[in-house]
């Protein structure tokens, strides 16, 4: 195999010199044939909008992407080709809200050499001394948008998923099967992700993730709600302090919209209530689900938060003095 390294390279020298080397988390967001929502997608333009950042590493989209099965975006002005739009795969330092660095990996999922990435990205963790690695990943699933989002936990070791509020569950499409009570082994279609989590393993570094179970309904549309609930949970997985707050008004948003929309489609809101039916039935029934799952919910600050922001825009309508005279 060709030297990994080969696959990428540094921006500078006077960046490189600004990464720490101690505590460094590792997170990533490679969205490939499935990201259900667009909720990677989502997740890493508004880390990226929100965060301050630098890029430490880029890598050949040339080697590494189909552009036949893949087409990039050209722009014509009706004359001439004004742009064709590449896409890439970086390796950024970034700063959570308590200026906390990380680095971030995004771009889209390779279509070749997953092997020989995998082992330029070991390189990189190794380099820069990453204490663990935290992936998103997000899939279509017969769930309701109206209930709290599930999110299937994986690692390559065990002991990374027992967290508060946290419970071991099987890798996505893994159901609880055996007699024994240990999750039955199945073949799923892997991610990108999944070979570099399982080659991280090999190499004995700490590496784990989260798919967001999306509603299948809403798989080509953006659901950033399934967005929220990743961060949160990569948030609480590797200690940062996420903004979360401007996604979660973008939830709101695009929940207020949904429903306008599904109000006028009987078929869909059909659809959406028999979901709840069994989601429901599955919540209060005494046997635990076959698809183990932790949920999304708000933390306490997000919901303080929020509703000190409701009392400031609603100030003005309140009296000075509510108590009667």
């Amino acid at each position: 195999m060709r030297d990994p390294r080969d696959l990428y390279r540094f921006e500078s020298a006077d960046v490189l010199a600004a990464v720490p080397r101690t505590g460094l988390t590792l997170v990533h967001a490679l969205p490939g044939l499935v990201d259900a929502g667009n909720a990677c997608r989502i997740a890493s333009t508004y880390l990226r909008d929100e965060l301050r950042h630098l890029r430490l590493v880029t890598f050949d989209m040339d080697e590494l992407l189909d552009y036949r099965g893949s087409r990039p975006q050209a722009v014509f002005d009706g004359t001439s080709y004004t742009g064709v739009d590449i896409p890439e795969l970086t390796l950024s330092l970034m700063y959570d809200e308590s200026d906390r660095p990380f680095l971030f990996l995004d771009g889209p999922e390779p279509d070749l050499q997953w092997g020989r990435l995998a082992e330029a990205l070991i390189d990189l963790v190794e380099f820069f001394d990453v204490e663990r690695v935290v992936g998103m990943q997000a899939v279509p699933m017969a769930v309701p948008h109206t209930r709290p989002i599930g999110l299937f936990a994986h690692a390559n070791d065990p002991s990374l998923l027992g967290r508060p509020n946290t419970r071991p569950t099987p890798a996505p499409g893994t159901t609880l099967g055996s007699e024994d009570g240990e999750p039955a082994e199945i073949v799923v279609p892997a991610a990108f992700g999944a070979l570099l989590e399982h080659r991280l393993g090999r190499a004995d570094h700490p590496a784990m993730g989260y798919a967001a179970q999306i509603p299948h309904y809403l798989t080509r549309t953006d659901f950033p709600a399934g967005s929220l609930a990743l961060l949160r949970r990569v948030s609480d997985a590797a200690g940062l302090d996420l903004p979360l707050v401007h996604l979660g008004d973008l939830t709101d948003a695009a929940t207020v919209a949904l429903q306008g929309t599904l109000a006028q489609n009987s078929e869909v809101h059909q659809i959406v209530r028999t979901l709840e039916e069994q989601y429901d039935a599955m919540s209060e029934g005494s046997d635990p689900s076959p698809l183990a799952t932790t949920l999304d919910l708000p933390t306490a600050d997000e919901i303080g938060e929020h509703f000190e922001r409701f009392l400031a825009d609603h100030d003005d309508e309140w009296p000075d003095d509510p108590r009667p005279l």
